[in-house]
Formats: structure tokens, C-alpha cells, sequence
């Protein structure tokens, strides 16, 4: 993969994380605009605070998801992770259904943000609301994560299987397959690989459930799937 190819990951990772941040972070600026006109004091007042805390939650998720620890190994407490995920589906039309979580006071970094990523996928595939199912579950090898979306049709882009699988040419790549590539290559760079199951045939679908082997992180136990197509550098 060349590094005009990485700057464009890096582009549409941004245009990703904008996309959600823009809306709340107008909203901040539509309440300041409100306080400034005579009688809007309390309703712009409750419009900075919705929004501000919109974009926390948002923020907060994505320091998670995709924030990189400052070693491969780095542990983080499992109820951080819960929380930042609750605070995430608290925006999202979907409903979420934990039915298994880490019940370790400290999980592996690169594990909790595969799972965060996972979820957040889900999610935004039940644009007309629906349930999204969560089991993450651990073991002293490592772990593994099932997420179910279940709801009214769903409208995915052709490229969302090969994405998640890690089966897609970078160059295809967009900003709403972006995220689904990157979890890929964060399962892969801890040696864990991701698979796709769905009734979905191009068109409408009713039940998508992604699910993945995480392992315990060794150096160069995972192999991306730039790695495995042949494509490692310029």
C-alpha cells in the first residue's frame, strides 16, 4: 500500500469522524447564536447543553474505538468501554442489548476498540431503528466478540462484507467503508480475523451479525490484510 493510498485512509478516517461531530458541534453554535436574540435564553441554553453533550459522548467513544495506547499490551477498564458505549447509542436510533461483557476490571485496549468499532457499524446499518445485540466474551487466550443488527430493512453499501473481511481493494474505499476497513486491520494486527454472516443479496436486508476471534496480543501475531493480499508498502 502506497503512502499516497495511506493519506487517503487517514483523509476519509477524518471526513468519518466529522460526519458525527459536526452535527452537535453546530448545534453549540446555533445555541450561542440563540442566546445572542431576546427571549431564547432558556431554550438556547438547553440547546449548548444537549449538544455539548452529544459531542462528549461522541468523543469520548471515539478515543476508545480508535485512539491508539501507548503499547500493543495497554489494558483499559471495561466499564470506560461500557460507558462510552452506552453514551454512543444514547444518539443512535438502534437500542442496545449487551447479553455478555467483560466481567475483569481491565481488558486489552486493541480488543475493547474492535468491539466499539463493531457495535458502531451495527448501529448505523439500522438507520430506521432496530436492536443491535452485543456478546463479548474473554478468556486468558484472548477472546470473542458477536454482534447482531436486527431490525426493519437495511440499505448497505456492496462493499460493507468485503470490507469488514478485509477483502476489499483500499482504492474502493469510502467514508462510509472506511470504518469497517479499519476494524479489519485492528482485528488482524492482534492476530484475530473477522466474518460476516446476513441474508443480504444488494438489497434490502433484515439481520446482519458480524463476529471475531480476538486473541491476546503477541508481536506480530497479526498479519492485515494488506499484508496478506501482498500489498506491505510502497
Amino acid at each position: 500500500m502506497g503512502e499516497g493510498d495511506w493519506v487517503r485512509l487517514s483523509g476519509l478516517v477524518c471526513a468519518r469522524l466529522c460526519h458525527d461531530l459536526v452535527g452537535p458541534v453546530g448545534g453549540v453554535v446555533n445555541g450561542v447564536e440563540f442566546l445572542a436574540e431576546d427571549g431564547m435564553g432558556d431554550d438556547a441554553l438547553q440547546l449548548l447543553a444537549d449538544s455539548a453533550a452529544r459531542a462528549a459522548r461522541r468523543l469520548s467513544f471515539y478515543r476508545l474505538a480508535l485512539g491508539a495506547g501507548g503499547n500493543p499490551d495497554e489494558r483499559v477498564a471495561a466499564g470506560d468501554l461500557s460507558a462510552a458505549l452506552a453514551g454512543y447509542f444514547t444518539d443512535e436510533r438502534a437500542g442496545l442489548d449487551v447479553i455478555a461483557w467483560p466481567s475483569d476490571g481491565n481488558v486489552l485496549r486493541a480488543h475493547g476498540g474492535i468491539v466499539l468499532c463493531l457495535a458502531a457499524i451495527s448501529a448505523q446499518a439500522l438507520l430506521r431503528g432496530g436492536t443491535v445485540t452485543l456478546a463479548w466474551r474473554t478468556t486468558v487466550e484472548g477472546g470473542s466478540v458477536s454482534v447482531v443488527a436486527e431490525g426493519g430493512a437495511m440499505r448497505l453499501p456492496e462493499t460493507l462484507v468485503p470490507s469488514i473481511e478485509g477483502r476489499i481493494d483500499p482504492a474502493a474505499l469510502d467514508a462510509r467503508t472506511v470504518l469497517p476497513f479499519m476494524v479489519s486491520e485492528m482485528a488482524a494486527a492482534v492476530g484475530g480475523r473477522l466474518a460476516v454472516a446476513t441474508d443480504w443479496s444488494g438489497a434490502d436486508l433484515r439481520r446482519l451479525t458480524i463476529t471475531g476471534d480476538l486473541p491476546v496480543f503477541t508481536a506480530r501475531a497479526g498479519v492485515s490484510s494488506l499484508e496478506r493480499t501482498g500489498e506491505t508498502g510502497p
